[in-house]
């Protein structure tokens, strides 16, 4: 199904609307997926995805490319089928219920804007396909403009060529919002945006969360994105859900050797359990950790550092000696990698007119030692 299609059906439902005030009277509902699977032949797109969100919640779904986010976002939208499992929004079981019926809008990262409608027609274009009076559409899409800081004296006869990449986002998205559906899902809006654009629109769209309270379901592979939006992440990979949690818990306490790697830099350095709460490194430190989870005596585990956490000292204050093997200066920060008995680990040193980074240089380096963070190893193969 193209983009443009999936434009029309998703917003071209006919049936009764209410007309409501204003926009900004939205609440979202509750979503509901139940072992979802799709199968493409003898691929499995997505695998057995059980997932809750609740009402007004803004969850992402976190993954490299062909993690399944996707697949899932679309069999939400209805634009592709399910091969097994259920979806229920509020209490309606949508699983089989077409794209227009759902009550759900929809953004997509190519804008999917009509070239030869102007900036209102494309605004209005799902409440005349609603059959709402001429008054009431014109109220709902001026309003609908300001809301995301479009002018309608200024933009609402340009057409989408006139515009740039942000205002034809912002476009996108007040199309999705203005016939006031309770769960609004987005793929991958902000990709094609640069970063200065991709900033400020961040910061509206938490705005429209907050006033609207709209349930929405954010496709996104940058993790940086993820952990400023969301209420949770759902990290995907390989068509399964490896950890859905708050962006804090993710970034700090992941249970998978893969969500450690994949949201932000990591070190992690392998470990030997000495009794049930102490761990040695490879040098022979133990470090007592916290753990909230129970040891499997089988499994090999990791110790996370991340590299904000590892701060360069003097020799004397040192837990680990080693020489820089890289050195990159990124601003406010630069990043080394230094070579040490228990590996090579990743630090974000802060430079200064006295203290410079340069390969070769022996650094001495320390860290935190209580509650240390422990995660399982990947099996290999």
């Amino acid at each position: 199904m193209g983009i443009q299609s999936a434009i029309v059906q998703s917003q071209s439902y006919t049936g009764e609307v209410p007309v409501l005030e204003k926009i900004g009277s939205v609440a979202g509902s509750r979503v509901q997926m139940r072992g979802l699977t799709k199968e493409y032949g003898i691929v499995r797109a997505v695998d057995n995805v059980s997932l809750d969100i609740e009402p007004g919640e803004f969850i992402s779904l976190l993954g490299p490319s062909g993690s399944g986010k996707t697949t899932a976002l679309m069999m939400l939208a209805g634009f592709e089928s399910s091969t097994s499992g259920s979806i229920h929004i509020g209490h309606q079981d949508v699983t089989s219920v077409p794209p227009y019926a759902r009550g759900i809008g929809m953004v997509f990262q190519s804008y999917a804007l009509f070239p030869h409608m102007s900036v209102f027609d494309n605004i209005a274009y799902p409440l005349k396909l609603r059959r709402m009076s001429k008054a009431d559409i014109d109220i709902r899409v001026r309003r609908a403009m300001e809301t995301v800081k479009l002018s309608p004296d200024k933009f609402a006869n340009r057409l989408p060529l006139q515009l740039s990449g942000g205002q034809r986002q912002r476009v996108a998205l007040v199309r999705a919002l203005v016939y006031e559906p309770h769960v609004l899902l987005m793929d991958e809006p902000m990709g094609a945006l640069d970063k200065n654009l991709r900033e400020e629109l961040k910061l509206e769209l938490l705005n429209l969360q907050e006033r609207l309270r709209l349930t929405i379901v954010y496709v996104t592979h940058d993790q940086s994105e993820a952990l400023m939006l969301s209420d949770r992440a759902a990290v995907m990979r390989d068509g399964r859900l490896e950890q859905v949690s708050s962006p804090e818990s993710l970034y700090q306490r992941p249970q998978t050797e893969f969500v450690a790697n994949f949201l932000g830099e990591a070190n992690l350095l392998p470990v030997n359990q000495s009794s049930e709460s102490d761990f040695k490194l490879a040098d022979g430190r133990v470090l007592r950790c916290s753990l909230d989870f129970a040891i499997n005596p089988a499994q090999q585990y990791l110790l996370l550092l991340r590299p904000e956490n590892v701060e360069v000292c003097s020799e004397t204050e040192a837990m680990l000696q080693g020489r820089i093997t890289k050195s990159v200066y990124l601003g406010s920060f630069t990043r080394i990698e230094v070579d040490t008995p228990v590996g090579t680990v990743t630090a974000f040193a802060k430079p200064s007119p006295s203290r410079r980074f340069v390969l070769d240089q022996t650094v001495g380096l320390r860290f935190p030692t209580e509650n240390a963070v422990l995660v399982p190893k990947a099996t290999r193969g």
